[in-house]
């Protein structure tokens, strides 16, 4: 992968009904990248990510990984990225075991190809695999999502508030696999995360979206300088989301204003 974009997204605008949720959606992330994308809910951040992996066709734009346009190769650019899907849309009727070999055989690769040890052992996971994923508690199906997500070492991992749930060792071990894998210098990483406090530990790179825009964006010289003591990025974020919940209801009442 070297010199070669892990995700390159050019004026992408996506949707649904012929709506845009996200419009002129541009920047792109290189291997060894952690990139951050933060904004409240309803920004856009669930939405972009699903054009960006071929869930929502694109209204404008383009999206290639690892060089592969995904609207022209759409299975050829899916299998290079992993995503850890939403915990609830795992298929509850199989086991875990049977849904990492399910993945795996999509993949092209066996169900224990990690990238980063034994993730099994690491994530406490290998007692759950064989019962069904009905029975799994929602850090479970968590763990078990971003397990499916590493399998075959894809070179780009996207992760949607896959945070979420994980008792706080899982959460550890899965930011030590993070950054494992970004140090590597073979994959790159995109974090949908509430978590704010976690993007500067963890992250390179972070972008801010408001109204399916990037208001902000941040490379890590500016993130560092953002986050120069604990606390001050997190604080910064706030700040963004208040004066863009202010500029919105200025906006609601000039337009319900009688003219």
């Amino acid at each position: 992968m070297d010199n070669v974009r892990a995700l390159d997204v050019r004026n992408v605008s996506a949707g649904y009904g012929g709506r845009p949720i996200v419009a002129d959606i541009d920047f792109c992330v290189r291997a060894g990248d952690i990139l951050g994308l933060l904004g409240a809910n309803g920004s856009g951040k669930t939405t972009l990510l699903k054009a960006l992996t071929g869930q929502l066709p694109l209204m404008t734009g383009t999206v290639a990984i690892a060089g592969i346009d995904l609207t022209g190769k759409p299975e050829k650019a899916k299998a290079a990225f992993g995503l850890a899907i939403e915990p609830g849309d795992l298929p509850a009727s199989l086991s875990g075991q049977q849904y990492l070999e399910l993945v795996a055989s999509i993949r092209g690769c066996t169900a224990d190809a990690w990238p980063c040890g034994d993730v099994m052992a690491r994530l406490g996971l290998a007692r759950w695999l064989p019962r069904p994923i009905a029975g799994y508690s929602l850090g479970t199906r968590a763990k078990t999502a971003i397990a499916a997500a590493l399998l075959g070492a894809p070179p780009l991992l996207i992760f949607d508030e896959s945070l979420n749930g994980l008792d706080p060792e899982a959460a550890w071990e899965v930011k030590c696999m993070i950054a494992e894998l970004a140090q590597t210098e073979a994959h790159a990483i995109v974090i949908s995360t509430h978590v704010v406090e976690t993007v500067p530990a963890l992250c390179n790179r972070a972008m801010f979206l408001a109204e399916g825009r990037i208001l902000e964006s941040w490379d890590a010289a500016a993130l560092a300088q953002a986050a120069p003591t604990p606390g001050a990025f997190e604080a910064h974020i706030i700040r963004s989301l208040r004066d863009q919940k202010a500029s919105s209801r200025r906006r609601a009442l000039s337009s319900a204003a009688p003219a």
